[in-house]
This record gives structure tokens, C-alpha cells and sequence, in this order.
């Protein structure tokens, strides 16, 4: 009897150290696992802007990488990648699904205007700190009162004065025509354009409003050929863009200066259009040279697709959360009030950044750029 009580007294206390030590490298295992904090991105993956999208998340991933490698974080960032499609069904869906991660903790987000203005609501709705590095609609900054959405790049009217300044006043084209896409973006841009030519002594002998994807602009080149137009405006993305000025030198119309703005500044424009491109002239994102730490960051990092104009804008979004990290923490609203501090600065690689109350940046840089030998290069007299 005294020796089965012992053999189960044994048995007991073996059991016992085999679930201490399991206890106890749990524990350990516990203790070494670091806390995920995620930063969300939203961006066109797919579809006709996707080089631009996939560019941007690059270079937010490589803002990324380096934070983890810094070890000044007691945790683990991650970067969640979403699709908007430049489609702002998409963008919403998007933009639930991160909010709806609690440990999402901010987002950078749209290339699109029309994706940014379906989606703003659901930030302001969550709390969620939004950082739009591209997406150039004034009403995403000024059309509400949300505390939440900051853009750190120009928007749609500074970037028409700029561009104004030179091919209006300086180049001294007057008589116009307007080609846009009917989307919230595109009639913007159209009417932005309209507005600043005509403050300036300039006229608009036609305008027309085309859909996202035309491809055969020929009936309406062939009006403005007629109406002896000096220029044309073009109020939409890359695609439609260089499909019109491929069309044009088609039809002998090279001697007519073909102007744009942000929307057109990838490389693609270049691609499509061929030796078409040459001469165009648009504003473009702020132009960083092949010496700046960040191009050689990216090129190091073994990326294989370009950074794409806006990638140094996502770099810095990502960098403006993470110095808000390292000030307040992964607390949404902390990181909202500190984005949001009329004091708020913050030095990248896009240059400084400060916001106006509206979240607006009033320090976005902008590039001239015309296209020279199928690239788009800086202006110059």
C-alpha cells in the first residue's frame, strides 16, 4: 500500500515539474513575442493606376521595414495592404475592413480623389488618423470638419496656379481647349483650370467631358484643330492622357502644347504615348534626385517595380505615424491629436510638412516637368 501511495506521490510530482517547465518556456516564449501594431494602406493594386499604387506601397513598406530595423520600437509594425481598384466601392470596403482592426492605428490612403471623398466619412467615424499623400480634390480636406484627414501633398488648386504661373504668364498660351474626365476629380480639375486661365486673360474655346477608359479621342481633336486652340488642358490620369496625345500627333497637332497635372505624372504616361510624349508639359509630384537617402534606400531594398512620383509622399505618411508612435503611442485618438497640433511638424523627405486647420499641407512641393526622350524630366528655361 505504502509503495503504490508513493508511486503516485512520484507520479504526481513529476507531473508537476514537466507542467511547471511547460508554464514556465510559455512564459518565455510570451515575454520575447512582440506587440503587432499595424498601419494601414489603401491604394489602387489593380486596374489602370496600379503602378502608381504599387510604388506608393512599396515605399511605405520600406518606411516600414526600417522602423522595425531601428529598434526604437517596443513592438512590431506591419503594414496591411489594401486594394481600392481606383474604385471608391472598393476604397469603402477598404476602408471598414481596416477600421474595424483595432490594432490598425492610422492609414494612408488614395491615389484616387473620388475613392478619398467616399471614404473620409468612415475615418471620422472610427476615430482613424487618414494621411492621403496624393489625392489632390480640395473638398478632402476642406469639404468637412474632420479632424481625422490630413494630405500632405498640394491640392487641386495650388497645383493649377503653379502650373498657371508658367504655361499661362510665362509661355504666354492663352487660347485653350479642355479635355477631362467626368469624374468628381476630372470636372474639378476642369473647373479649377477654367477659373485660373480666365483670372489670367486666357479663354477656353471648348471643353469636353469624356469617361474614365475612352481610348479613340479623335472627334473631339479634330473640333479643336478647327477652333485653332494653342493648347490643351487634359483633366484626368495617365491612361486617357497619353492615349489623347498619341492621338494628336496622329493628326499633325504637335505644334500644340498639351498640359496637365498630377494626375499624369508617372511614367506610364511616357510608355503609351511613345515618342508622342515629347514636350508635354505638367506639375508633378516633388522630384528627388538619384543621390537623395531615400532613392538609394528603395534601390537598396531590392524593389522591382519604380517608386513612382508618389512614393516619397507615402514614405513621409508613414513616417508622420510613426513619429506619432514614438510620442503618444499606438492610441488612435492620441495619434489624430497629435497630427492635428497647430505646432505639428515633421522634416522628410519631401521636405517640411506643416498643416493648416483644415489638415491641408501648405508646404507640399511641386515639380515642373516636361517630357524629354520618353521621361519626364524637371523644367528648365
Amino acid at each position: 500500500m505504502k509503495s503504490i501511495l508513493k508511486n503516485k506521490i512520484y507520479i504526481v510530482l513529476v507531473f508537476s515539474l514537466i507542467l511547471a517547465f511547460v508554464l514556465c518556456q510559455t512564459n518565455l516564449v510570451w515575454a520575447d513575442a512582440k506587440k503587432v501594431v499595424k498601419i494601414g494602406f489603401i491604394d489602387p493594386l489593380t486596374g489602370p493606376n496600379a503602378d502608381i499604387g504599387i510604388g506608393a506601397k512599396n515605399s511605405a513598406e520600406l518606411a516600414v521595414l526600417q522602423a522595425n530595423a531601428s529598434g526604437e520600437f517596443p513592438y512590431e509594425i506591419e503594414l496591411v495592404a489594401e486594394d481600392d481598384a481606383s474604385d471608391p466601392a472598393t476604397g469603402v470596403a477598404a476602408a471598414l475592413k481596416l477600421c474595424s482592426d483595432p490594432d490598425v492605428v492610422a492609414v494612408v490612403s488614395h491615389f484616387n480623389s473620388p475613392v478619398a471623398l467616399a471614404t473620409v466619412h468612415i475615418f471620422h467615424r472610427f476615430g482613424v488618423a487618414q494621411i492621403m499623400p496624393s489625392s489632390i480634390h480640395p473638398d478632402i480636406t476642406r469639404g468637412n470638419d474632420y479632424k481625422e484627414v490630413f494630405r500632405i501633398c498640394a491640392d487641386n488648386i495650388a497645383e493649377h496656379n503653379f502650373g498657371a504661373n508658367l504655361v499661362v504668364d510665362k509661355l504666354g498660351y492663352k487660347k485653350w481647349s479642355s479635355i477631362y474626365d467626368t469624374s468628381s476629380y476630372g470636372d474639378n480639375c476642369n473647373k479649377n483650370f477654367k477659373k485660373i486661365l480666365e483670372e489670367r486673360g486666357g479663354v477656353l474655346l471648348s471643353e469636353d467631358g469624356i469617361s474614365v477608359g475612352t481610348k479613340d479621342f479623335r472627334p473631339i481633336l479634330n473640333k479643336i484643330k478647327e477652333l485653332k486652340a494653342e493648347a490643351i488642358y487634359f483633366g484626368g490620369l495617365t491612361t486617357e492622357a497619353a492615349l489623347c496625345k498619341r492621338q494628336m500627333h496622329e493628326l499633325g497637332m504637335d505644334d500644340m502644347l498639351f498640359f496637365g497635372v498630377t494626375g499624369l505624372d508617372s511614367e506610364t504616361f511616357n510608355e503609351i504615348a511613345g515618342p508622342a510624349a515629347e514636350g508635354t508639359i505638367i506639375v508633378g509630384k516633388l522630384a528627388l534626385g538619384e543621390d537623395s537617402d531615400f532613392v538609394k534606400a528603395y534601390k537598396a531594398a531590392g524593389f522591382s517595380e519604380p517608386y513612382e512620383a508618389t512614393g516619397p509622399y507615402a514614405y513621409d505618411a508613414v513616417g508622420i505615424i510613426l513619429e506619432a508612435l514614438k510620442k503618444v503611442g499606438p492610441d488612435r485618438k492620441a495619434i489624430v491629436d497629435y497630427i492635428a497640433d497647430p505646432d505639428f511638424e515633421y522634416h522628410g523627405v519631401i521636405g517640411l510638412t506643416k498643416l493648416d486647420e483644415d489638415g491641408q499641407s501648405v508646404t507640399g512641393g511641386l515639380t515642373l516637368k516636361v517630357s524629354r526622350n520618353g521621361k519626364w524630366v524637371p523644367w528648365s528655361e
